[in-house]
């Protein structure tokens, strides 16, 4: 049992609420930067169904309230804080959609979606590597940060 928790839980209970009452604060965190900054599209994302300016000051007081239970619930329960890592978290995102990048390739396959035409082959052959390079350039940079300052 948790000896700190003014509600006892066992070990497994413990990490199964940490994880789900940070889950929760992360979504009414997501959700305030929403209504507050609506996100900004780009050529390949367009966010549709936004919130409109009159249902920040309808939910914002309600989002208040949830988390105010969740902090007293965290409290009680004792649960710790979770740590997120941005950078590894950033770093795997990026190796991840570079393999997947790798895969649009003609031949790698983006054949399983059916024949791709020779001019296509070519234009993905000649481009992706290309863009596969500015990846790996920005990869580096964000390992080692250090590294940065010394082209600055």
């Amino acid at each position: 049992m948790i000896a700190n928790a003014k509600v006892p839980l066992n070990e497994p209970q413990h990490r199964h609420l940490t994880i789900c009452l940070a889950a929760l604060e992360e979504k009414l965190r997501e959700l305030r930067e929403r209504l507050k900054r609506s996100p900004r599209n780009s050529r390949l994302i367009h966010y549709d169904e936004p919130f409109g300016a009159g249902e920040a000051e309808a939910l914002l007081p309600i989002i208040t309230e949830a988390e105010n239970r969740l902090c007293q619930m965290a409290d009680e329960l004792a649960v710790d804080e979770v740590t997120y890592p941005v950078r590894r978290t950033v770093i795997a995102g990026l190796e991840a959609a570079a393999i997947n990048l790798d895969g649009c390739r003609a031949g790698a396959g983006l054949g399983a979606y059916g024949t791709v035409a020779p001019v296509t082959a070519a234009y993905l052959e000649r481009e992706i590597p290309k863009l596969a390079e500015a990846i790996e350039s920005l990869l580096k940079l964000v390992k080692h940060p250090a590294s940065k300052g010394r082209s600055e």
